[in-house]
């Protein structure tokens, strides 16, 4: 009797340390929502200069029960999202700098999660592009142009009436090539003797490219149409003479 008092007694002891080491370990690590921000990306950096800025969150979403409650919150604005597994949102924020962004989602039994992406907002313009321009000059025939000026001139201002570029002169072959020239746009000019002064604004999305120019001849009089407009000219200015000085003789007669 004493021995089964002992055995129930033991059994008993470790019934209740079971319980209790089962209680003092969590069910697992795993959380029941997990949040991926995939835009704008930790650390990123970009341009803006609309104020305030607005930036475009997308991230994924994973959760054990349904989701209930999607907020993203800059600082400045909170914005509620559609309860969804991923989600496509803008969000404003008030200014340049470092700035951050806090994903908040609730699910349906309470559980909350949250995750920050960290990112700076540059004011401004993003920086213009370095072009590198090569390509034939011709004329209408297709015949290629020696000793053609080709000018490619920045857009952007650099200071009062001041744009910065660079030149080339064509070769035997009607080629040129220009080198780190800025945009944004590019002011292209072609000057040769006997041809139009060829002009063109171009924007590329390449920062090499190829760019082909055709010229146009210069227009000449016809033989002898100087000398004839010439006579014409003395031959009117004669006829206009005599009718001022007939009209003059006919007011004093009357």
């Amino acid at each position: 009797m004493k021995s089964k008092t002992i055995i129930l007694g033991i059994l008993t002891l470790l019934l209740f340390a079971s319980a209790s080491a089962s209680a003092a370990t969590p069910a697992g690590d795993e959380r029941p929502i997990s949040i991926t921000i995939a835009t704008p990306e930790n650390g990123s950096r970009f341009h803006s200069d609309v104020v305030p800025h607005e930036v475009r969150v997308i991230a994924d979403i994973s959760s054990k029960y349904a989701i209930a409650n999607v907020t993203l919150d800059s600082g400045w604005e909170t914005v509620e999202a559609d309860p969804s597994s991923h989600i496509e949102e803008s969000v404003h924020v008030e200014s340049g700098g470092e700035n951050s962004i806090v994903v908040t989602v609730t699910d349906e039994k309470g559980n909350t999660e949250s995750e920050t992406t960290m990112f700076t907002i540059i004011t401004g313009p993003p920086p213009a592009r370095m072009y590198t321009l090569h390509g034939l000059v011709t004329g209408p025939d297709g015949e290629p142009l020696q000793g053609c000026l080709v000018s490619a001139n920045s857009s952007a201002l650099i200071s009062k009436g001041v744009f910065i570029g660079s030149t080339a002169t064509t070769d035997a072959n009607g080629s040129y090539r220009i080198e780190y020239v800025y945009g944004p746009k590019l002011n292209i000019t072609a000057e040769k003797e006997g041809f139009r002064q060829y002009k063109s604004l171009e924007g590329f999305e390449d920062a090499k490219v190829e760019f082909d120019i055709v010229m146009t001849p210069e227009e000449k009089d016809a033989p002898g149409f100087g000398f004839i407009a010439g006579i014409a000219g003395i031959a009117f200015a004669f006829c206009l003479v005599i009718f001022i000085s007939a009209r003059r003789r006919s007011h004093r007669n009357c």
